[in-house]
């Protein structure tokens, strides 16, 4: 087959009438479309799990916000050098959004003599995990139920720290 003038040529020489105007079909676009929409949900379901890392991310993020914060905080010449440190201190309420915003909550806790605090909150990745901060310099993953079972974590417990 030879292409010469617009004009379709068999072997034998003879022209054919032309064979359209070059554009596509119904059918042909319907099977494209269809073609880009299954790769496009393909690629999106992949990316699912790489926003929950990065929600993840922006948590961790946050929690070691909270601990530099616990650091500028921190007053060694008073009896209860982390006095004050919650929730609703100021320079914290920003990072208790953005890790709100993350799917997280944010849980700090001072022990009874002020003297040491750890603070963690729910990764959005997993309901079961949780990552960790305290004054003792610990930042770690720990699982919902050492959080749970761990004495040394709620409010005016003699330790703030982070569970084994």
């Amino acid at each position: 087959m030879f292409f010469r003038n617009n004009t379709l040529r068999l072997r034998s020489g003879q022209a054919s009438p032309k064979l359209g105007k070059g554009g596509f079909t119904l059918i042909e676009m319907l099977v494209v479309v269809a073609i880009v929409g299954i790769l496009s949900a393909t690629v999106l379901s992949a990316l699912g799990p790489a926003r929950s890392k990065a929600k993840d991310a922006r948590i961790i993020s946050g929690l070691n916000q909270v601990r530099a914060i616990a650091e500028v905080i921190y007053n060694s010449s008073g009896g209860t050098p982390y006095d004050g440190l919650s929730n609703t201190h100021n320079d914290i309420k920003g990072v208790v959004t953005e890790i709100s915003n993350n799917n997280g909550e944010l849980f700090i806790s001072v022990n009874s003599t002020k003297t040491a605090y750890a603070a963690y909150s729910k990764l959005a990745s997993d309901n079961l995990k949780y990552y960790c901060v305290d004054s003792n310099g610990v930042a770690k993953t720990v699982t919902s139920a050492s959080v749970a079972s761990a004495t040394t974590i709620p409010n005016g417990a003699a330790t703030a720290v982070c569970p084994q």
